[in-house]
C-alpha cells in the first residue's frame, strides 16, 4: 500500500516538476483542496483529500526533494496550509504544487556534491 502511495506521489511529482503551476480552477486548486485541510486538522470528518497528498509527498521523500524528519501527518498539514494561506494570490493553483513547494522550503534535502 505504502509503495503504491510513494509511486502516487513520485508521479505526481514529477508531472508538477515539469511544468509551471498556471492559475487553475476545478478540482486540483488549492482554493478546491484547501477546505479539506481545515478539516484535517480541525473536528471533521472528511480528512482524506489534503492529508492524503500531503502524506504521500512527505511519504515520497527523498526523490521529490523532501527530507522531512519524523513528523505527523498534521504537522506536515499545518506547513502546508500555513504556507497556501500566506500566498492568497496562488489559491487558484494546483494544490500539489504548493503542497510540494511548502513541504521543499520547510524539509529540504541536503545538496551532496
Amino acid at each position: 500500500m505504502f509503495q503504491f502511495l510513494r509511486s502516487i506521489a513520485l508521479i505526481a511529482a514529477l508531472t508538477i516538476c515539469g511544468e509551471t503551476a498556471f492559475a487553475q480552477s476545478g478540482e486540483t486548486s488549492a482554493s478546491f483542496i484547501m477546505p479539506s485541510c481545515q478539516e484535517f486538522v480541525g473536528p471533521a470528518s472528511r480528512k482524506g483529500q489534503c492529508s492524503g497528498i500531503v502524506e504521500a509527498l512527505v511519504y515520497a521523500g527523498k526523490p521529490v526533494g523532501i527530507c522531512a524528519p519524523r513528523a505527523s501527518t498534521g504537522q506536515a498539514v499545518a506547513i502546508v496550509m500555513k504556507y497556501i494561506d500566506g500566498r492568497p494570490a496562488r489559491e487558484q493553483e494546483n494544490f500539489i504544487a504548493l503542497a510540494l513547494e511548502a513541504l521543499r522550503a520547510t524539509w529540504p534535502c541536503k545538496k551532496t556534491p
